[in-house]
């Protein structure tokens, strides 16, 4: 085979997979603003939105646990060794 037939010349628009255009910069940057309002409208729509708690504790009918009698919450818990009262 001639090699000279084998080499076919492109030139460097032909041979990229895409021109640059103003258009592709412009899908790409309306895409990037969009991201941006809807980021600032989700901050916005969670700083106005009153506390609330949400399937908590307030609204379960479990009382929580209280101490038996003579002993308050307070206290220093050590893992590994047994922290009854009274030893």
């Amino acid at each position: 085979m001639d090699e000279e037939r084998m080499v076919e010349e492109i030139k460097s628009t032909e041979a990229k997979q895409g021109a640059r255009g103003s258009r592709t910069l412009t899908i790409l940057l309306v895409g990037l603003a969009l991201a941006l309002i809807v980021f600032a409208g989700l901050g916005l729509y969670g700083r106005v939105l009153p506390d609330q708690n949400i399937g908590g504790a307030e609204q379960s009918d479990v009382a929580p646990a209280t101490p038996p009698a003579g002993q308050s919450q307070t206290g220093t818990v050590t893992p590994g060794q047994d922290n009854a009262p009274g030893q």
